[in-house]
């Protein structure tokens, strides 16, 4: 079965981390919420995921459905979870990030990179964002054969 999305968050936006750990949203994911209430959790690789309050559960899909017993669940849902937080965006479009996932991302003042990806947001320290860029690029093809070969299973 297609997922379907109904917003699709793409683009990548610089900005900078004020000393009291606020960030603005970019504008054109702003005009994308229907809501001022995010959830902001840990992602992987050293970033952040951003998304509406009403769309986290489905971030969690393919997590929650599995039994309690499984060690793999339990650690998933500690990673995800244990660190997520609700968030307000004020009228200048800006959150605070709190600091545990300031620290997780290691997010400068200067350098904060949001990137769209699809049904979320991730927040990166910029240094960081580039050099998974770079990772990125010299592996799209084996990526991309890794992906085929597992919709294709």
């Amino acid at each position: 079965m297609k997922s379907k999305v109904t917003k699709l968050f793409i683009g990548e936006y610089k900005t900078a981390l004020t000393d009291g750990h606020r960030v603005a949203i970019p504008k054109a994911y702003r005009d994308q919420f229907g809501t001022n209430s995010i959830i902001i959790t840990r992602g992987y690789e050293g970033c952040l995921v951003v998304v509406e309050k009403d769309k986290f559960n489905a971030l969690l899909e393919g997590v929650l459905d599995i039994p309690f017993i499984s060690g793999d669940k339990r650690e998933t849902s500690r990673f995800l979870l244990s660190n997520a937080f609700e968030v307000s965006i004020d009228a200048q479009g800006r959150v605070i990030i709190p600091d545990s996932l300031s620290n997780y991302a290691t997010l400068s003042s200067k350098d904060v990179v949001f990137i769209g990806v699809g049904s979320w947001i991730e927040i990166w320290n910029g240094q960081t964002w580039e050099q998974y860029q770079t990772k990125l690029s010299m592996n799209s093809n084996e990526i991309a054969n890794r992906l085929l070969a597992i919709k294709r299973a």
